[in-house]
């Protein structure tokens, strides 16, 4: 009688630590997308200048390289379901997207140079369903 005691209290202690754990898991997981999204989502609530949208690109060049995301044969992040981020850029004169990449590889300095003053607006962003962090911004300019 005793020890069927002990092993019900055992069973019922390791079913609330694992409850306990998941809920904890579960809060750091939302904490950190809350995070991560407060730094991406102050860049998409009102027009930022050029030199704002090179830092932003940059940003999510370097989480999406500490993340360990894989390239394609075009050098393109591959979206994951987890902490991939995508920016891509639509131009007034090119009537074209280009991704971060592309911006990235011709260089700040000459994106800077010719886009420093110029205006551009967040019009779409999408957040990754699994851990609610962003993985798409696309930024038009005004």
């Amino acid at each position: 009688m005793k020890k069927n005691l002990f092993v019900i209290i055992g069973t019922f202690l390791i079913i609330i630590a694992i409850l306990f754990y998941t809920y904890y898991s579960y809060q750091k997981m939302q904490s950190i997308a809350q995070q991560k999204n407060k730094q991406y989502e102050s860049y998409t609530q009102s027009e930022i200048l050029g030199s704002s949208l090179m830092s932003l690109i940059h940003k999510a060049i370097d989480e999406n390289e500490k993340n360990e995301i894989e390239k394609d044969e075009q050098n393109r992040y591959i979206e994951n379901e987890e902490n991939s981020i995508r920016i891509e850029v639509k131009f007034i004169e090119a009537d074209t997207t280009f991704p971060m990449e592309a911006i990235y590889t011709l260089g700040a300095e000459e994106f800077i140079k010719n886009y420093n003053h110029m205006a551009f607006i967040c019009t779409k962003k999408e957040y990754h369903e699994k851990t609610k962090q962003i993985k798409y911004l696309l930024f038009e300019q005004i």
